[in-house]
């Protein structure tokens, strides 16, 4: 088989490495007999920059074997967005097959990628369009008119033609996967499957010596270490995270904050507000590879989001992480498909929006208590779970059974 994987996220994207270079690279250790490529389409602005050469290199080294391909796109949603795509597109696969006739699977990363790819379809019969749905899209547009009216104008017309053109579709979560198939846009004769947003389990895992030396160095021994690591946008509701801790440290009193992020002054007036000490807080800003020796210290991890058509169908791959790196996760039910998981695999607690301090600080001593009886076992036990059911390793195999059922292999 052939694979050429598309995506507009751009090689800054901070889920580049986790979600399209990991497992191209296992594709790669699992099937050495499949081409693989990358397209990355990146935003023009970042043309030239010196950081843009770097993390080229970054990127060709992470996949050894796959021709990678960087590409620049203008602003997105401009008029005649999915034609400029699909001349980007048309010019790498022209290389990409280059001596054989056998199907190009494009994996697109989201329905703007596989609207491109269905337009370059119509007259390349080789392609074979695999439609990764990251989220519902349309619902994710916070924009005020008249660019929000633009952009789900825009959305809406991509999507249509990705669901029309694509030979298959994965989806991160059932969830995401259900709310499609009540709009009528699945075809019952497109084959489908659910691979979400994976852990790599190479750099992320569980290490008791790591965590003794972290906690050592960040001077958190005896501490109870709640922990958030992401962005500060305010879909991640870093208000209502801040409102926990508080609870968390006005029911324990030796409770400190470990917030991974790059973006600590826009987390600081939240905190602020919610009364937290500074003192109670340790900001770290890390690399990807860094993330699992900082999760390593804490004790349990806050994922927290409101009941909108938005969370309910993703899938964000710090639920994984967290687990993967030992800890108990705190979080809202309504996140895809995690508040079932957390429930079968008894690896964290669940709590409403919005949220009750009494409640918080009812189920952060309950896996306090866990955490004081059970140890090594626990988190070990919240980490098997990761690397089992949202491990890249234990799902590879549902993309490679899709990539067969479209290629007709």
């Amino acid at each position: 088989m052939r694979l050429l994987h598309f995506t507009c996220d751009g090689i800054f994207s901070p889920v580049l490495d986790s979600q399209v270079l990991t497992p191209l690279r296992l594709l790669g250790d699992r099937c050495p007999e499949m081409k693989r490529g990358l397209l990355v389409l990146t935003s023009v602005r970042h043309k030239g920059k010196p950081q843009t050469a770097e993390r080229e290199a970054y990127v060709r080294s992470a996949v050894p074997g796959a021709d990678i391909h960087l590409r620049y796109r203008p602003p997105l949603a401009v008029p005649m967005e999915r034609r400029i795509w699909s001349g980007r597109l048309r010019e790498v696969v022209a290389e990409f097959g280059e001596g054989s006739d056998e199907p190009i699977i494009v994996h697109c990363r989201g329905e703007g990628t596989a609207a491109a790819a269905a337009h370059l379809k119509r007259r390349d019969t080789q392609l074979r369009v695999v439609l990764d749905l990251r989220g519902a899209s349309s619902d994710e547009i916070a924009l005020r008119w008249p660019l929000g009216w633009w952009f789900r104008r825009q959305y809406a017309a991509g999507s249509g033609k990705a669901f029309a053109g694509a030979d298959g579709i994965n989806a991160v979560s059932r969830a995401l996967l259900e709310h499609y198939r009540r709009q009528g846009l699945l075809r019952p004769d497109v084959p489908t499957t659910v691979v979400g947003c994976c852990v790599d389990t190479k750099r992320f895992s569980y290490d008791p010596e790591v965590r003794s030396a972290r906690r050592a160095e960040l001077g958190l021994e005896g501490k109870f270490v709640v922990c958030y690591c992401g962005a500060v946008s305010h879909w991640q509701r870093p208000d209502a995270l801040a409102a926990a801790f508080a609870a968390v440290r006005a029911g324990m009193p030796d409770a400190r904050f470990l917030v991974i992020t790059r973006e600590p002054d826009a987390f600081r007036p939240h905190l602020a507000r919610a009364g937290v000490d500074p003192a109670d807080v340790l900001f770290r800003a890390a690399a990807h590879h860094e993330v699992s020796g900082y999760l390593n210290a804490a004790d349990v991890a806050l994922l927290l989001r409101d009941d909108t058509v938005t969370n309910r169908v993703a899938a964000p791959v710090k639920f994984a992480e967290y687990l993967r790196a030992g800890l108990p996760v705190i979080l809202t039910p309504y996140i895809g498909d995690y508040g079932d998981f957390t429930r079968t695999h008894d690896v964290g607690r669940l709590v409403e929006m919005p949220l009750e301090p009494q409640r918080v600080v009812a189920v952060a001593r309950d896996l306090r208590g866990r955490l004081e009886r059970e140890g090594d076992a626990f988190r070990r036990r919240c980490s098997d779970a990761a690397a089992e059911h949202l491990s890249w390793e234990g799902q590879i195999g549902r993309l490679l059974s899709m990539y067969e059922s479209v290629a007709g292999v």
